[in-house]
């Protein structure tokens, strides 16, 4: 996912005109609960299954974005041995 798309997804889960793509979740009222609520909503779309503490510790949406695609591709890379 694209950082603009989860920006997007966080957008929605916070109820708010917009979030910037470098915006931290929690800054922009997200809480533990909303942050499972985002998580699930990745899942949903990707596959990719987020820890809690992934977007604690990532909490942009250009982070998240990150950990998206170095998860990929590691699913890729065992998928290839």
């Amino acid at each position: 996912m694209t950082p603009s798309e989860i920006a997007e997804l966080m957008q929605e889960i916070v109820d708010l005109d917009e979030v910037g793509v470098e915006a931290s979740f929690f800054e922009v009222g997200g809480n533990s609960f909303l942050a499972l609520t985002l998580l699930a909503r990745i899942h949903e779309r990707t596959g990719i299954m987020l820890s809690l503490l992934d977007v604690v510790r990532a909490p942009t949406a250009v982070d998240v974005s990150g950990l998206l695609a170095r998860q990929a591709a590691e699913v890729g890379a065992a998928g290839g041995e």
